[in-house]
């Protein structure tokens, strides 16, 4: 009778350790600048905040935190890498703003290297990268793809292209309306959502 209790009591913990696992959320974390981070609008519109909602009303328990940080360049992500990706994120969206950049002096050859090391690094930690790429028109965005691609075949990490005309951003020309954030959630849900599904399928 004892032993049978004993069984039971283990298979109750087991049973217990499995619920708490499956019902872990993921952590993704967005990290990137002004775009990321929400600028003229409220942090509830931002596209993290909608991507979370999004993925939620998908059935997945996810968590979504905003690291974007107004005027950020290539340099400061790096700098801020280690406490911006807390240890348990499983996606990182990464973004850079080339505006930013070219405001630093900062040449493109350079802001491709230091995405490249601020990806190595997050692949390192098995955490799985989608990368933004930002531009107002489709040449734009083929033109600023074609300078990541050693990056993106190197780590074997996923993009996104996201094509910003001058009717979905605010007055400053410059940042993304609420409904372009609502928009750019939307985008981001199938490719996410393909990088959820890869977690802890890696060796």
């Amino acid at each position: 009778m004892r032993r049978l209790r004993f069984f039971a009591l283990l298979i109750a913990i087991f049973a217990a350790g499995i619920g708490s696992a499956v019902g872990e959320e993921l952590q993704i974390v967005c990290l990137g600048t002004s775009f990321t981070n929400g600028k003229g609008v409220s942090r509830n519109q931002a596209w993290p905040a909608k991507l979370e909602a999004d993925l939620r009303t998908e059935g997945l328990s996810v968590r979504v935190i905003n690291q974007g940080v107004n005027g950020d360049t290539t340099i400061n992500l790096k700098s801020r890498l280690t406490k911006a990706v807390p240890a348990g994120t499983s996606i990182v969206i990464l973004e850079y703003a080339i505006g930013n950049e070219r405001r630093a002096g900062i040449a493109m050859e350079q802001t491709v290297e230091n995405v490249d090391e601020i990806v190595s690094q997050l692949v390192s930690r098995k955490i799985q990268v989608l990368l933004v790429i930002r531009a107002s028109d489709a040449e734009g965005l083929e033109h600023r793809a074609k300078r990541f691609r050693r990056t993106v075949s190197k780590f074997g990490i996923a993009t996104i292209n996201i094509e910003q005309p001058a009717s979905s951003l605010l007055s400053d020309r410059a940042h993304p309306t609420g409904e372009a954030h609502k928009q750019i959630a939307a985008s981001m849900v199938t490719p996410v959502k393909a990088l959820i599904a890869k977690v802890g399928k890696e060796p």
